[in-house]
């Protein structure tokens, strides 16, 4: 599964040249720039980076897990990123802690690449594959992510694992391979819930390859078993602190009543007629837990008022309009490295035109490997999952590789359909 013996030699090449320079640029970026890519302020926590550390910060002094209201504890952000800071901080010191996170992150998207291969290769080639890998190697937001303390380079480089293993178990049928699906699918649940779904993409599969159902049923058992294993610490840490189940967090309330703003205009609430008074005392005066609850409410008393007035509105609002969001622009927040956001959203762009292509020429080749269905249902969770909250290029960076392995198989049909393949391979053999 990992081997790349069979690879000819300038796949090989190409693909250390990809992964090496990710690491290497992306070592520099951490060293060069330090602490001025928090998009918060240590003294006034007002970002989920800075609330991160303060949070880890807190749990290295108290053994308390917070994160808005210090000390209280806290369900609102899953525990991976915050123990795994707090770890690095007993081991480095406060802030050395924050320096070996972002290093560790650098080596997490360097091994991303190569998991980007050995994924594509298995859905399509080799060469579409590798393509991927480059096309990704140039995406400036997987240098500057990793600069970050946030969810987003531990998450992707989970879920790659577990789709690496899923493919595996859907090929092999073998136990191992869904006992370590599940091992992955736990370990990235502990970092960001909305990979809690994911079980959907691989039924899929299943009815796709017409798995049996009394093996279905085998499997599932058998990765609930293991995802429970891996989560387990955390709901028993949560029962006990609040006397309830607590599979995930507590959280979805501010994304969900954000979600209900059509373009996200929060302004229109001054024009909309609703009676907001009603909420003001419980949501300024309650815990983070009650606070979820109020907005929960609050968002439940708009679309219960305002869709039945403009039902196409919040349709339309609730697919094609969210979906624009999610897609529209890269993850990329602040200029590093010279490249300019247009620069990034134009490539972006460029990106997901082909990547559009692939999957129409994709779905029309009469010989398509069916396995290659699942990055196009993993594009898909990751759009279907955030609708009902709030959307944006943050939330669909981790489907970004699979995305680019359409790109690429766009790519490399467009170069044979004009014979620029050949000459391309003529030039290397020359060289």
């Amino acid at each position: 599964m990992f081997s790349i013996k069979e690879e000819s030699k300038v796949i090989k090449i190409l693909l250390i040249v990809c992964c090496f320079s990710m690491f290497i640029l992306t070592l520099i970026s951490i060293f060069y720039y330090g602490n001025s890519t928090l998009m918060g302020n240590f003294y006034k926590p007002n970002n989920d980076d800075v609330k991160f550390i303060r949070s880890a910060w807190i749990l290295c002094q108290t053994g308390i897990y917070t994160y808005h209201k210090p000390p209280s504890p806290t369900v609102f952000m899953m525990p991976g990123l915050p123990y795994t800071l707090a770890f690095l901080m007993k081991i480095f010191n406060e802030f050395g802690g924050i320096t070996a996170l972002r290093v560790i992150q650098a080596v997490l998207q360097s091994c991303s690449l190569f998991f980007m291969f050995l994924i594509g290769r298995k859905f399509f080639n080799s060469k579409v594959a590798i393509t991927a890998v480059i096309l990704d190697t140039f995406c400036i937001a997987e240098i500057w992510i990793p600069n970050l303390i946030l969810t987003e380079s531990f998450f992707k480089f989970f879920v790659m694992l577990l789709i690496l293993f899923s493919m595996e178990a859907l090929e092999s049928g073998k136990l191992k391979h869904y006992i370590l699906g599940g091992l992955f699918w736990g370990l990235a649940a502990l970092f960001r819930p909305t990979i809690a779904m994911y079980p959907i993409v691989i039924l899929i599969m299943w009815f796709i390859k017409k798995i049996k159902f009394t093996d279905g049923v085998k499997y599932t058992l058998v990765t609930i078993l293991v995802f429970s294993a891996v989560l387990s610490p955390w709901w028993i840490r949560n029962y006990k602190i609040f006397h309830r189940f607590i599979p995930f967090t507590m959280a979805t309330g501010n994304p969900m009543l954000q979600g209900t703003y059509i373009n996200y205009d929060q302004s229109s609430r001054e024009t909309d007629g609703l009676n907001y008074k009603q909420f003001v005392y419980s949501y300024k005066h309650n815990s983070e837990l009650q606070q979820n609850k109020v907005e929960i409410e609050i968002s439940k008393y708009r679309m219960k008022n305002l869709f039945p007035k403009h039902p196409l509105q919040f349709i339309l609002w609730y697919t094609l309009g969210k979906t624009w969001w999610h897609l529209n622009y890269p993850f990329y927040w602040a200029q590093i490295l010279g490249v300019s956001f247009v620069e990034a959203a134009l490539y972006h762009a460029i990106m997901l035109i082909l990547a559009a292509v692939g999957l129409w020429k994709f779905f029309k080749d009469k010989n398509k490997n069916k396995l290659a269905y699942m990055p196009a249902a993993v594009i898909l969770y990751f759009i279907a999952v955030y609708l009902p909250f709030f959307t944006m290029g943050r939330y669909f960076y981790p489907a970004m590789p699979y995305v680019l392995m359409f790109s690429a198989y766009a790519l490399l049909n467009l170069c044979d359909k004009y014979g620029l393949t050949k000459k391309i391979i003529a030039t290397i053999n020359k060289k």
